[in-house]
């Protein structure tokens, strides 16, 4: 006789397995009905299903040198490849690389140095299941949150890569991923990947269509980041200021403040920023007079986050983008506490501490998903004087004070990272156009109801560029398993 589930339980949390269907590992995730279902799926079609490590050269991945900062050089050194540098495009962008000085490369790094055509598979944290192919012939080492696959002539690593790309293949690889904090994959389980074997000219017509997918979808996304990227541009026409260029010559890198202008700090770069200029272009108030009250989140040790049933979500910088909206896919989720209360809608969420170069990102919380959210203590929930700035408004001027580097400049630095503390940001000059209250809310309105439609028009561009690569994936599929 079966066992038969208690009518109390929810049948669906829980499954029941044959112990002789149990394959190397014991953990849930692992053996979940669907994966099982998958893989019996693909062993029943024509071709052959083969796995990566009986198709590859060599298998690898890298490490992180333990001397920290004096493993790293300006320029002139071995690019040093992490999961977050390349991209679904196979693209990546040397000028952003780390460069590893070249003893180190020689001594402790030679056993992880990539070659043109080499397979790039993300094992580790949050970037799991991405996939790239190496396209370059310079000198490189990755970390040890890849792992390098050097195929046999078999297997085309593009259209590996296309493959696990697709739904089918991104199961394949969520399947072997262990769901605990520090989520990873080790090389044993890269090795065992299951693959089609399909002959090489049907590869070649799988990598055609994926790259004419993604050459589509590039330029869809391209088309919009102009849209994006021109908010600025908008924003400060309608305050009828530019940005001055800074020069390289010598006499412009020196400049004279007055003792008496002074505001506590004598660091250059924090009177080098234009907002001095940028305020006394237009009628502008401290952020000060116009917000009811700034609130800090708190902070999580990764030991005490929950899974998403049994917490709440915790907006990170990570949940805003460079373009200052939220995002949800790396969410982190904490326990719920009755002391702490949930973030309010209609607040602005400033990045109070990140790298000096994304410290000011700033997002509107609009809230319209009714979500319960709580943000850490790199976030600062604004809530503003309506009556006085809109909190759209608000948060397009951060926007733009951070892409133009203000608080790139104004930031002060601790461990490693950089920071706006709350005095220096309640200090902000905050543009207005003019001290008539309603005159100035017409024309906040005026500005935001104009970002909206940018964000629309560039939303409809997105979701036409997701299309484009969604057909494409759902195209392979077919070819693959009909």
């Amino acid at each position: 006789m079966s066992y038969q589930v208690p009518k109390h339980i929810d049948k669906n949390k829980i499954f029941i397995i044959n112990h002789s269907m149990i394959r190397k590992r014991l953990d849930v995730h692992y053996n979940k009905p669907e994966y099982s279902e998958l893989l019996h799926s693909l062993s029943n079609h024509k071709f052959t299903l083969t796995k990566i490590g009986d198709n590859s050269i060599s298998l690898f991945s890298g490490i992180t040198p333990k001397s920290g900062g004096d493993a790293y050089i300006q320029k002139e050194g071995v690019p040093f490849v992490r999961s977050g540098d390349f991209s679904e495009n196979n693209e990546i962008d040397f000028s952003q690389l780390l460069l590893l000085r070249k003893e180190v490369h020689d001594t402790i790094m030679r056993g992880s140095q990539l070659k043109e055509g080499d397979l790039l598979i993300a094992i580790v944290g949050a970037t799991i299941g991405k996939v790239g192919v190496y396209q370059y012939n310079i000198e490189a080492n990755i970390n040890q949150a890849i792992c390098a696959v050097r195929l046999k002539k078999t297997l085309n690593p593009y259209y590996v890569q296309a493959f696990f790309q697709t739904n089918i293949g991104q199961k394949i690889i969520d399947r072997i991923k262990r769901p605990v904090a520090r989520a990873n994959i080790n090389l044993e389980e890269v090795s065992s990947l299951p693959i089609p074997l399909l002959d090489i000219q049907q590869q070649t017509e799988i990598v055609r269509i994926m790259e004419q997918g993604r050459n589509a979808m590039k330029e869809k996304n391209k088309e919009a980041q102009l849209l994006l990227d021109s908010i600025d541009s908008y924003v400060l026409s309608e305050l009828r200021f530019t940005f001055s260029k800074k020069e390289s010559k010598l006499n412009n890198k020196i400049f004279f403040v007055n003792r008496g202008n002074l505001e506590g700090r004598l660091d250059p770069t924090f009177y080098y920023a234009d907002i001095s200029s940028l305020t006394h272009c237009t009628y502008s108030e401290r952020l000060s007079v116009l917000a009811y009250s700034f609130t800090p989140g708190f902070a999580v040790g990764r030991q005490d986050q929950v899974e998403e049933e049994e917490g709440i979500l915790q907006i990170r910088p990570t949940n805003i983008d460079n373009n200052g909206r939220l995002k949800y896919d790396r969410n982190v989720y904490v326990p719920e506490l009755e002391e702490v209360p949930f973030v309010e809608s209609g607040v602005v969420l400033f990045n109070n501490t990140n790298s000096q170069e994304w410290v000011g990102k700033t997002a509107y919380f609009a809230n319209e998903e009714n979500r319960k959210v709580y943000t850490s203590n790199h976030i600062t929930a604004i809530e503003v004087d309506r009556s006085k700035i809109l909190p759209e408004y608000l948060c397009a001027i951060l926007n733009m004070y951070q892409r133009h580097k203000i608080f790139y400049s104004i930031c002060t630095n601790w461990n490693n990272q950089s920071g706006v503390g709350l005095d220096l940001l309640k200090s902000l000059h905050i543009p207005l156009f003019t001290s008539n209250r309603k005159e100035s809310l017409r024309k906040q309105q005026e500005i935001v109801d104009r970002i909206n439609a940018i964000y629309k028009e560039a939303d409809e561009c997105i979701l036409s560029a997701n299309r484009i690569m969604s057909e494409a994936k759902a195209k392979v599929e077919s070819m693959i398993i009909g």
